[in-house]
């Protein structure tokens, strides 16, 4: 009986042993499971995070888009109001110099109606004629509230005529004389199209580059981007 015990004893501890090993293996990858599980969750509440941060930075962007649109809006006004004033007053000093001397000096118009009828003539494509008012506003009022826009659209009507190299040459005046406007982004996208349409085609992938690096988020930088993309797909 003894010896049956122990035979049996022999057979069983093989077996016996296996499922101890078999237990602990589960047990460890158990625990490693539940490790994995820890980093996953870790990962996805980092994904989470940034999702959050990439909304909050988009609705800053918009926010920003937004007031510098008003900015812009808030300048015109001031500008044309001060071009007004100063008008006026050289009106109210040339009625003055009128009644001391007695000679009759004619009044200019002001300048923002010297603008908008520029301005009226550049949008019915009367292009030539917009140039004479836009160039005559800048000679009479050339650190105007209105002088960069008339400078532009001088650059602009040379554009709408086709005539390339001339408009890159006032876009640069734009840049040259008015660094701060307002149109700076449209001026840097124009010129860049001038250098496109004038066969300066790495010139011109270089002013679209500095317009996505100095203006991001704009419709011009997109615009830019969208250029550059389609080049380089028609070079491969």
């Amino acid at each position: 009986m003894k010896s049956r015990i122990i035979l049996l004893t022999v057979l069983l501890f093989p077996a016996l042993s296996g499922c101890v090993a078999t237990s602990r293996e589960l047990v460890d990858l158990r625990d490693d499971i539940y490790q994995l599980q820890l980093k996953l969750n870790e990962v996805q509440r980092n994904q989470a995070d940034i999702a959050s941060k990439m909304d909050s930075l988009s609705g800053s962007m918009n926010a920003l888009n937004s007031e510098l649109g008003d900015t812009r809006d808030r300048m015109s006004l001031l500008g044309q109001q001060l071009d007004d004033v100063e008008a006026n007053f050289a009106s109210r000093m040339n009625k003055l110099s009128e009644e001391l001397s007695g000679s009759a000096l004619k009044a200019a118009p002001p300048p923002s109606e010297l603008y908008k009828l520029a301005y009226s003539d550049f949008s019915r494509g009367k292009f030539d004629l917009a140039m004479v008012g836009f160039k005559s506003y800048l000679e009479k009022y050339p650190q105007g509230g209105f002088a960069d826009q008339a400078q532009y659209y001088i650059a602009e009507s040379y554009y709408s005529l086709s005539e390339w190299a001339s408009a890159l040459q006032e876009f640069e005046q734009v840049e040259t004389f008015y660094p701060k406007s307002s149109l700076m982004s449209s001026v840097r996208l124009r010129r860049a199209l001038c250098l496109e349409l004038l066969d300066r085609v790495e010139e011109s992938k270089k002013v679209m580059e500095s317009v996505i690096k100095d203006f991001p988020g704009t419709p011009e930088a997109h615009t830019a981007a969208e250029k550059l993309k389609t080049s380089k797909t028609h070079e491969k």
